[in-house]
């Protein structure tokens, strides 16, 4: 079954390429009540922009690493991103710490799927859109409230001491951070709901597996 986007076409890569890796610590947060937690981010941070973001998971079978291809679109300007980005040995403390590197960032497609070709026999896994509304603070503190098809959470990215106070002005508390990424947070949805497993999660949920 050919996915979304054909990994196998023969355009040849001939734009943006980049190699950085940096570590980034980051929360997740259920919101059960988006109204009130924009209205408080606005008390707290700075509203920076609105986004709309469909993400498409590559792997190798039997392997753990994984290439995340991103499209994004802030009404403005469009980017296709492809990454690698697992976690480090340990996290600190509750705080899940990653690793992201960039293998391609860019406006062209075609290119991006090129590098992920060349980093090994990666196939497309699943598929998610979402629509991000980016925060952040005088610390430099990220704050994004992530609106999936199947649910709302936020993220807190920074360093460890802001990312605790700012989830804590916020209501939250530790035993409130998550550490499932968005795979097992669709799968435990999906079983709530008593819905078969979808390949391609997007609004209007129609992309049957």
């Amino acid at each position: 079954m050919k996915g979304i986007f054909d990994i196998n076409s023969n355009s040849q890569f001939t734009s943006y390429y980049m190699d950085h890796i940096f570590e980034e610590n980051e929360i997740k947060l259920k919101i059960e009540d988006v109204s009130g937690m924009l209205a408080r981010l606005r008390e707290l941070t700075k509203y920076s922009h609105t986004e709309y973001l469909r993400d498409v998971i590559y792997g190798i079978k039997n392997e753990k690493k994984k290439i995340r291809l991103r499209l994004s679109d802030n009404f403005e300007h469009t980017c296709v991103e492809a990454t690698h980005k697992y976690k480090t040995a340990a996290d600190d403390g509750d705080v899940k710490k990653e690793i992201e590197e960039i293998i391609y960032k860019g406006s062209r497609l075609d290119d991006a799927l090129a590098m992920i070709r060349l980093q090994g026999d990666f196939e497309e896994e699943n598929s998610y859109e979402k629509m991000r509304v980016v925060f952040n603070d005088e610390m430099d503190t990220i704050v994004t409230v992530d609106i999936y098809p199947f649910g709302c959470w936020l993220e807190i990215e920074g360093s460890i001491d802001c990312i605790h106070a700012l989830a804590k002005k916020l209501g939250f508390t530790i035993k409130d951070y998550i550490k499932e990424g968005a795979d097992d947070l669709y799968l435990k949805w999906i079983k709530e709901q008593n819905l078969p497993e979808m390949w391609d999660v997007c609004f209007g949920l129609t992309g049957k597996k």
